[in-house]
């Protein structure tokens, strides 16, 4: 089932590279999508035939009216559709895709159980890699951007600054996903209000993340997950060591 969770990853990774394709991108770069498209359908499939082979080649009833949306998000639906060819879209094969009746007719309970621990895992992981890029991209303002002394090194900063504000994208679309996920599961309250819906507000980022008492900043309000001990709970929840599908 991890494995599941990392195709998952990489149909968000998959599915923000090629929203960048336009009249600019190069060949190569039109290529590399592809093959990178194949090489995920390919795993796609690898999944859909381990849970075909457990629970019957019915498993996917239904799935073409799953809703599992979160109201509160920012973020559309993005896995839509169960047909091949489309592999940054297709809905894998997961309890939260397939959803609790249809599990609870395929006697899929303890797996559900299971992939809710996972979700805790990857959300825990995802809030880490955008709390370690948001740090680093206030002190890449606070010295290199507002300091630069010259062109080239300004250029360089808002470079770096650009593939931080990337990886944030991506972890956050991943954690938004996560929770989706789990409302699916039927997770209670207490896990919601832990892993709370993150919006586009609260990926602004400022002084105060990299000095708190910095003149002026002492009472910016930091968005919720900074209060979270997520490298602790990362450490206590290594996701991709637990039983897979």
């Amino acid at each position: 089932m991890a494995r599941a969770l990392k195709v998952e990853e990489s149909q968000i990774v998959l599915l923000l590279d090629a929203r960048r394709i336009d009249s600019r991108t190069t060949e190569s770069q039109r290529l590399d999508i592809f093959h990178r498209r194949n090489r995920l359908q390919s795993q796609i499939n690898s999944l859909l035939q381990t849970m075909a082979a457990f629970v019957g080649a019915d498993w996917d009833s239904g799935l073409d009216s799953c809703d599992n949306g979160d109201p509160g998000s920012d973020e559309d639906g993005i896995f839509v559709t169960v047909s091949p060819g489309n592999a940054e879209h297709a809905i894998l094969p997961l309890p939260s895709y397939m959803g609790l009746p249809q599990c609870g007719e395929l006697e899929l309970n303890g797996l559900v159980e299971q992939e809710l621990q996972l979700r805790q895992g990857q959300a825990n992981d995802a809030l880490h890699e955008i709390w370690l890029a948001l740090t680093d991209k206030a002190i890449l303002f606070r010295t290199e951007v507002r300091h630069g002394k010259n062109y080239a090194v300004t250029t360089c900063a808002w470079k770096k600054v650009l593939d931080l504000d990337t990886l944030v994208k991506r972890y956050s679309m991943v954690y938004n996903q996560c929770r989706k996920q789990m409302v699916a599961l039927g997770a209670d309250q207490s896990i919601l209000d832990r892993y709370q819906i993150l919006n586009k507000k609260d990926l602004t980022v400022s002084t105060t993340v990299s000095d708190p008492n910095a003149r002026g900043h002492r009472h910016d309000s930091l968005a919720w997950f900074w209060t979270m001990d997520i490298p602790k709970d990362t450490d206590k929840n290594d996701w991709m060591s637990e039983c897979k599908l």
